[in-house]
């Protein structure tokens, strides 16, 4: 089971690296077969964790402080705020429906209208945004990928940026499951092993990366994007 797992976390961390999302969501839905929902969502935050941190690493010099620093500023605001109203939310599904079509919009919007472009302390809004659905719902990378559909941005920088700011979202789960008594050094030999892969597989995908074309990198960014699409609307349809 560990080396299955550790195989899964290579494969999804070097399409993460290449595309720059939708290894995490795929790597979650492959580890509910082996794990039990108690397991499943620290042991994932960890190892998300340390793929996006060796895509960052990687890219280092690619990351937009323009777009990162403001992120992480409005970030641990979304954290608090998700911590005081956790116990009185119910019913999440109508986000769910709200992001799968602002997503849509981005893939498909007409050409003549704006690209989405934001700014500055706009970039904070977002990051208060990722941090509250970080701590309700998990993962955060529909959520940002559609800001990153603009014409001033590289894939490689896109890649580091992206993986730099969903950093700070999974960083601070580690907290939180702590304060719940998880054990993270009773798992830690799953844990080394499904890392140490993700580091492998972030490696060879940032390889592959630079040698993508750049229109055939957005097409595949888009593609995964209107996936992640469909998946939140099932998710909507679902909890109906």
């Amino acid at each position: 089971m560990m080396f299955i797992l550790s195989f899964c976390s290579l494969i999804t961390s070097t399409i993460s690296a290449i595309i720059g999302m939708g290894g995490g969501i795929l790597l979650l839905g492959m580890m509910t077969f082996f794990l039990p929902y108690q397991l499943l969502v620290p042991i994932h935050g960890a190892v998300q964790l340390v793929s996006n941190s060796s895509r960052t690493f990687y890219l280092r010099k690619n990351i937009r402080m323009d777009f990162f620093i403001p992120f992480i500023l409005g970030a641990p605001f979304g954290y608090l705020i998700a911590y005081n109203i956790l116990k009185e939310i119910t019913d999440y599904n109508i986000f769910y429906l709200v992001l799968a079509l602002f997503v849509i919009y981005a893939v498909f919007k007409p050409k003549k209208l704006p690209e989405i472009r934001i700014a500055g302390y706009q970039w904070s809004i977002l990051g208060l945004l990722a941090g509250f659905q970080g701590a309700l719902i998990g993962a955060v990378g529909p959520l940002l990928a559609p800001f990153y559909l603009r014409s001033d941005i590289t894939k490689e920088e896109l890649i580091a940026t992206k993986a730099a700011q969903q950093i700070f979202i999974h960083i601070f789960k580690i907290p939180l499951f702590l304060s719940l008594d998880f054990n993270y050094i009773e798992h830690a030999p799953l844990l080394l092993l499904m890392s140490f892969s993700a580091l492998i597989g972030s490696f060879g995908g940032v390889k592959l990366l630079k040698k993508l074309d750049e229109k055939l990198f957005k097409k595949l960014f888009k593609s995964v994007l209107l996936l992640a699409a469909v998946r939140l609307l099932y998710k909507f349809w679902v909890g109906l």
